[in-house]
Formats: structure tokens, sequence, C-alpha cells
């Protein structure tokens, strides 16, 4: 029996030593078999022996906690347990980080992280819905090939990397809507908030005509009624019609009744908008959230705000999912066992460099948002905001709308990152849990679309598409230059893109290339050739009679007719037709063999018979000349 005691006391005693200074692959398989020992345990279901079943659960891990480093699993397994059944784990989390022993959180934190492992090992079996016609495979596995992780000095890890795509489970037909999704966190550009877009859905907001009467009109009205009716009744409707203009433009918008800048289009919106994010983020709200506003405004960036919306909806989500689990309203869409947070774990993103614009944004968005969300500033570390970030770079599309948006100026712009293909004029910024996971293609075979005007999307088929075929959207314009494409691809998503597209045009490039030497060799023959035929009729070669010789030089028929012959007969040129009832007009065979006025000079004295003739002629010719 001693024995036993004694070997018993040095098992506590070598728990307590692993527990109090454990290495994290200690922890984590510590974790592992915690978890598979609770997970048999039966959870409580109605909201009374949630809140009964968690309070039992926390007293007793405080109690054990208290007695020492042995009992520290077992403390650690209660918290666990009272975590499953509170409404907000995320600030539960906080509140275990401040109470419980360092040891003892560790051990909750790695059962946290143990289960997310296991639901996500089974996320892509119940994630997306079957009735969304799509799902995502893994790439690498499918093709054979494994791509695996390496750190920053180039040495490779254990960590496999998936290269995951979403892929279509039925045929579709050129034009038809693969799936439709809501977005998960959206904003205005700065160019559309204007008041013509509503803030919560990004919606073109209606303008609604006020039916109101000019001066004129009313005071042709009461011309005509001053004859039957007394002043008074006259004053009285007067002052009746002329507040109509102001009492219709407040009864026909929906805005922040605080800052009135944030416009929405239905009652709905302005409801939904205020209890995820604008009760908090309301710039006319208090003074930090003012300076919120102004610091995002200058940094050009929008990511902050969508960050700040995130929260502000991951927390609403989670508390409307509660409150239907408590009633038995069945929502599928709402009521997955995965979080808007675990969804967003499983993204793609940027590894980006934090800057001093981030730690200051973070800073303030701790200060607007931790009233609303306890422990946010605990939970939100500089990584995680960086982590975040990159995640909306990577993910976040552009929302394009048929109303008219104002042009984007140097004051509007914003450097954040968004998969537009340059189809319509662009709105909004939004991310959508399932198109996050679509793979670029500068030749696409689906396009995301607004067909409700708003930031819903719907994934529509541009070329049929077959059962198991991969979907591709273009994340540039896909009518520019493959040297641009790839430029912008490179800068924004690191991706090299070696789609058929860009081989083909990069093939072309090549040949044009090619191609341009040649047609310079041969530009230079010709240039070649060129000057020999001008050195030929060179005027400065003795050998070579002049410009002015040639001209001078009788033709062939006037060489054989004498000159005069052929002016005092005009009527046999055979260039005669040029004028034929102008007698008194020479032919054009008569003006080219007659001689210049210098040359006639020089001949006067050899022919002075024909003074009189050759006078006339030059009179005729220099007239014609000009």
């Amino acid at each position: 029996f001693r024995r036993k005691l004694r070997r018993d006391r040095k098992k506590v005693e070598k728990t307590a030593t692993k527990i109090s200074s454990p290495s994290i692959a200690e922890i984590s398989d510590l974790a592992m078999e915690l978890l598979g020992k609770v997970a048999s345990e039966p959870m409580p279901q109605s909201p009374e022996d949630k809140e009964q079943f968690f309070m039992a659960q926390v007293s007793k891990g405080e109690a054990l906690s208290s007695s020492g480093a042995s009992a520290y699993p077992e403390a650690a397994c209660c918290f666990f347990q009272a975590l499953k059944v509170y409404p907000n784990p995320v600030e539960l989390v906080m509140i275990y980080q401040k109470t419980t022993p360092d040891a003892v959180f560790k051990l909750v934190m790695a059962m946290m992280a143990q289960e997310v492992k296991q639901k996500q090992a089974r996320y892509f079996d119940v994630f997306p819905p079957r009735d969304s016609n799509v799902r995502i495979k893994d790439k690498s596995k499918m093709e054979g090939k494994t791509k695996y992780k390496h750190s920053e000095d180039g040495v490779k890890s254990d960590v496999v990397v998936p290269n995951r795509a979403l892929f279509a489970t039925k045929g579709v037909e050129q034009g038809e809507v693969v799936y439709e999704e809501e977005s998960v966190v959206s904003a205005l550009l700065p160019c559309a908030q204007n008041g013509k877009f509503c803030y919560h859905c990004l919606r073109a907001v209606a303008e609604e005509k006020a039916e109101t009467e000019s001066t004129e009109d009313v005071e042709e009205k009461v011309e005509e009624t001053e004859s039957t009716e007394s002043t008074e009744d006259v004053e009285k409707k007067v002052e009746e019609t002329e507040p109509v203009e102001e009492t219709k433009k407040s009864s026909a918008t929906f805005e922040c009744e605080k800052c009135h800048d944030a416009v929405y289009c239905s009652e709905k919106c302005r409801q939904d908008a205020y209890d995820a994010y604008h009760q908090f983020l309301c710039p006319s709200s208090n003074k930090t959230a003012r300076e919120f506003a102004e610091l995002t405004q200058k940094s050009h960036e929008l990511a902050p705000i969508l960050i700040a919306k995130f929260f502000g909806t991951l927390v609403d989500r989670e508390k409307k999912k509660e409150i239907a689990r408590a009633l038995g309203v069945s929502d599928k869409g709402d009521t997955d066992e995965y979080t808007t947070w675990e969804h967003l774990e499983i993204m793609r993103y940027l590894e980006l460099i934090p800057t001093a614009n981030d730690a200051t944004a973070l800073h303030k968005l701790g200060e607007v948002m931790s009233a609303s969300v306890p422990g946010l500033n605990e939970f939100v570390t500089g990584e995680r905001y960086t982590m975040l970030k990159g995640k909306l770079d990577y993910n976040a599309f552009t929302v394009h709308t048929e109303g008219v948006v104002p042009k984007e100026t140097p004051e509007t712009h914003v450097s954040d990152t968004m998969r537009d293909d340059h189809t319509k004029s662009a709105v909004g910024i939004s991310m959508y849990l399932i198109s996050s996971h679509i793979a670029h293609d500068c030749d696409p075979n689906v396009q995301v679309v607004f067909p409700d005007g708003t930031d819903k999307a719907a994934v529509k088929a541009l070329k049929s598409i077959a059962a198991d075929e991969e979907l591709r959207i273009s994340y540039v314009d896909p009518q520019q230059s493959v040297e641009e494409r790839q430029k912008q691809l490179q800068a924004l998503y690191r991706i090299k893109c070696a789609c058929k597209k860009c081989e083909a045009d990069l093939e072309a490039a090549k040949a044009e290339a090619a191609a341009a030497p040649a047609a310079e060799d041969k530009a230079e023959t010709v240039e070649e050739k060129s000057a020999e035929a001008v050195k030929t009729i060179d005027p400065n070669d003795e050998g070579t009679p002049s410009f002015a010789a040639v001209a001078a030089s009788p033709t062939p028929v006037s060489a054989v007719e004498d000159k005069a012959e052929v002016v005092e007969e005009p009527e046999a040129s055979p260039l005669k037709t040029i004028d034929p009832s102008d007698e008194g007009t020479p032919s054009f065979a008569a003006v080219a063999a007659s001689p210049s006025p210098v040359e006639a000079k020089a001949e006067e004295a050899e022919k002075p018979e024909a003074e009189t003739d050759e006078e006339e002629y030059e009179t005729e010719e220099s007239s014609d000349n000009e």
C-alpha cells in the first residue's frame, strides 16, 4: 500500500512538473487526450440548463485551479466545457486569460486549437452547402503534387500548403447562375459616399421627388381664390403648402439620426447596420469614433473600417445564432457549427509587413470597440490585425452597380486590393465565404455579378461548365495586355499566371519580337536601294544630265518636227483635246517643246524672224505656269 502511494505521488509530481513547464508538443498531446475525454459528455440544450451548467463548470474549475498543478488538467476541462455553452466565446477567453493560471489557460487554448483542427478536417465535407452546386477541393492532392511551406531563410518545413479551388458539382450552361451568396462584410467606396447609395447593402437609394408647387403656382392659386375665399383662408392654404418639400424629404430617407451621413435604402438596413457596427462606428456617437473615421479617411484605405465591421458583425451573428438555437428556429445559413471567424481562418491571405499606420488604426479600433466587444484589445494583436488585412487584400471583391458613381479623385482614392474585372462602375468592396476560393484565370469561365443591385453576389457561367470542372474568374481586367495583367497579378496577389491565354499571348509577343529585326533589315535594304537610285541622278555628276537639261530637251515628236511648225499648227498636236474650244490656248506638247525664257533670249539672235511669235508664246506660257 505504501509503495502504491509512493508511485501515485511520483506520478502526480511528474505530471505537475510536466504541466508547469511543458513543451508545445506535450501541451498538444495532453490537449488531445483531454479533448477526447470531454467529447463523450452530453451538453445541455435549453438556455436554463446551459446557464446552470456554465456556472457549475466555472465554479469547479476555479476550485481545481487553486488546488495545485496536479489538478490543472481537470480544471482546464471544466473551463473548456463552460466555454462551449457561453454565448460569446471570444469574450470568455479574454476573461480566462486574466483570471486563470497561465498553465491552465494554455491548456484551454490548446484544447480549442485541437478542436479547430478536428473541425477543419471535416470542414470541406459540410461547406459549402450542397445546394450551392460547388465543392472546395485541394488541387495538390488531385494532381499528386505536395507543396511545403518554407521559412524566410528558405528552410523547408513539414507544413503542407494546400492549393484549394472551387469546383462545380453539376453541369451548368452558359448564362446560368451557379449559386448566390450574401456578403460577410462590405463598405462603400469613398467616391460613392454621397448619399445616393445604401451604407449597408450598397443599393442605389431611390431619389423620391417631392410633389411641391413653385412660388408662381402658389401666387396664381391665391389670385384665383381671392374672389371666393377670405384673406385668412388664403394665408392658411399658403402656410400649409410651403413646408411640403421638407416633410416629403424627411419621410422618404432612412439615415442615421445622429450623424445624418450614413444613408440607407430601408429601415431594415438601418437597423441591421446599427446592431452590427454603426452603434460604435458612428462619428457623432463619441470623440473616439470620430477620430477613427478621420484616421481611415486620411490613410486612404478601407481595411480598418472593414475589420471593425467584421468584428461587430461577428459578435452580432453569434448572438443571433444563439437566439435561433434557443428558439429552435432552423436556418441552415445561420446555425451551422462554424463561426464566421472559423470560416475566415480557412481563407488564403497575403503576408503583409505591419506599418505605423496599422498600429495606430489598431489602437483606435480597440478604443472604439472595447465597450461593445469586451476583450477585443487582448484578442486582436498586431499580428492578427495584419493577418486580417492580408485576408481582405487577397479575397475582397469589387461590387459593381448599374447606377452612376462619381469618378475617383486623389481625395477619394483607396489603396485596398480588390478582385475587379472592370466590367461596370465600382461602388463598394465586399468579402464572401464561398467565392473567396475561386482561383484566377485570364480567360475565366464564370463571373461574379450583382443582379439585385446590392452586395449580394451571383456567380454566372460565361461558358458551358461540366461537372467537376474548376470555376475560375479574372482578378484583373482581362482585356489588358499580357504584360499589364502579369504585372498587376504579381504586384497585388503574388501570382505568376501561367494560364493558356497568357501562354498564347506571350508566344504571340515572342513571334512579333522575332519578326521585328527582319522588318528592320528589309527597311534598311530599301533605304540603301533608294540611296543608290538618288545617286544615279546626282546633279553634281558631269556625266549625268541635269534636270533642267532633261526638261529642256525636245520630245521624240518635236525632235522630228520643226518647233515653229508645231507652234504654227497646233491642230496637229495629239493633246488638242485638253481644250478643243479655245483656239488661243497652246497644247501641252507645244508648251513642253517650247524653249524657256532664258533659252529664248539666247536664240533671239539666231531667229529674228520668229520674234513676235516667241514673245506671244512666252506670255501665254508664263500665264499657264502661274
